[in-house]
């Protein structure tokens, strides 16, 4: 009877430590949920994920500009493009399309959250257009 009961005390303890411990993952959720581009005022805004839009700050973007003969990187570490994009897109004949890319905006904690990339087209003024 003591065998019996110090085997199953054994397998008791056996099954009770042996088990792993379970690892909880935390998914930090961000507020914004997109970036647009403003094509009056040239720069990015931020959406919240309840579609409304913010003045949150974007920390850093790639632009990429793929025109019918090339395409052109610029990077920027602001909401609004720089004068070096705006002149880009000044001196375009054609229509283009404008890829953003790697689009940071900066939380409320002062950390960078990645947001979906931003795919927009780009129409020139037609005083610079070919007949």
């Amino acid at each position: 009877m003591k065998i019996k009961l110090t085997y199953l005390f054994f397998l008791l303890s056996f099954f009770c430590f042996s088990q792993q411990t379970n690892t909880i993952k935390f998914k930090k959720e961000t507020k914004f949920a997109k970036a647009v581009f403003d094509n009056v005022d040239l720069k990015l805004m931020v959406i919240d994920v309840y579609g409304n839009p913010t003045e949150a700050k974007i920390g850093k973007f790639k632009l990429y500009i793929k025109s019918k003969k090339e395409t052109a990187e610029f990077a920027a570490y602001s909401n609004n493009l720089s004068s070096e994009m705006i002149n880009y897109l000044k001196k375009l004949k054609h229509s283009a399309k404008l890829f953003f890319t790697e689009i940071n905006v900066v939380e409320d904690d002062s950390h960078l959250s990645k947001l979906p990339d931003a795919i927009e087209q780009w129409f020139p003024n037609c005083a610079n257009c070919k007949p």
